[in-house]
């Protein structure tokens, strides 16, 4: 059962679902209030974008420069 492809997709979701949470937290700890349009930028990324995410929140002193990350993943 753990080689099916369900059971792989619904372990992947439930990542996704987890590193999401994780970088929502972090932002709003970081930033305050997140804006719905960033929510959905974020909301987007894949697994590995949210892992970058929480290493770049370290870099990251302010909402600017947040959404300037955010524009450099869907450009890329």
């Amino acid at each position: 059962m753990q080689e099916s492809v369900i059971y792989q997709d619904i372990l992947q979701k439930g990542k996704q679902q987890e590193a999401f949470s994780l970088c929502m937290s972090l932002l709003v700890e970081r930033f305050g209030e997140i804006d719905e349009s960033i929510y959905q930028k974020v909301q987007g990324l894949e697994i590995e974008q949210l892992e970058a995410l929480c290493r770049s929140l370290l870099r990251m002193s302010e909402m600017d420069d947040l959404v300037t990350w955010l524009e450099q993943q869907q450009s890329s």
